[in-house]
């Protein structure tokens, strides 16, 4: 078995991950704590789940490298070059998945009804509010959401889904993003969601009418729909993953 092949299937998955984290910092505080410190909770759990890829890394990493040593095989320099290189490669992949998870982790301690991985003609956006079912027949009636830890240009690949719902709303926590980007956004329909402290930080972010806050997407967004919806928001306990859920790792 490859060096790499090994490290991956000794290392824990994003959900495992980000079940840890969750359990660890978020405890036992309410729905409405959770809902008033949104942005900034999203920011550090966020980085409580990156901090603890790094450990499992570091730990999973020496763990097979000191087997493969044992074994007294040749070629190791070239094994090890290629196996940093794959591991460097998968954390860039499994940090934006993570974002996702921490999300999905905060909907769902809120009590917010979604499904994930919907197939709309090809795209999955990463939420489907309230269901997969009530999009089926009433789609101008839901609610799209999708997250991106960074943007770049990868917005583009979720435009075409813009049009699909009531409303599109992509969440990012990229501090990058370009004024044309965001105007290119808006003739979209597509709102970016960021933590409010980006609101306060970037200029530019402030002044566009599509680029909101965590919280205002609750108030004037979701909480909104939710009433439509004729739904409560009531507090579950913590959700359950599973291990069949989307991970990048």
């Amino acid at each position: 078995m490859r060096l790499y092949d090994k490290f991956k299937e000794e290392m824990p998955t994003n959900a495992q991950l980000c079940e840890d984290a969750a359990k660890e910092y978020l405890g036992s505080h309410s729905s409405a704590y959770i809902k008033n410190n949104f942005s900034s909770l999203i920011e550090e759990l966020n980085q409580q789940v990156y901090k603890k890829y790094l450990e499992a890394q570091s730990k999973m990493g020496q763990q097979v490298i000191e087997g493969r040593i044992a074994s007294g095989l040749d070629n190791l320099y070239e094994e090890l070059d290629s196996f940093y290189m794959s591991v460097f490669q998968s954390r860039k992949s499994r940090a934006g998945g993570a974002f996702e998870f921490v999300i999905q982790e905060l909907f769902s301690r809120l009590g917010y009804p979604f499904s994930t991985q919907v197939n709309i003609e090809g795209a999955k956006p990463d939420f489907v509010l309230p269901s997969d079912e009530y999009f089926r027949e009433n789609p101008l009636g839901s609610i799209i959401f999708t997250a991106k830890r960074t943007l770049r240009e990868r917005w583009r690949q979720v435009v075409t889904e813009a049009n699909k719902g009531y409303g599109f709303f992509l969440a990012t926590i990229d501090s990058k993003v370009s004024i044309n980007q965001i105007q290119q956004m808006a003739i979209h329909k597509v709102h970016m969601v960021v933590p409010e402290a980006l609101l306060v930080e970037i200029d530019h972010y402030n002044h566009a009418n599509n680029v909101i806050s965590f919280e205002n997407f609750f108030k004037h967004h979701l909480d909104p729909a939710m009433t439509r919806w004729g739904m409560n928001v009531s507090e579950p306990p913590p959700p359950e993953y599973k291990a069949d859920q989307k991970d990048l790792f």
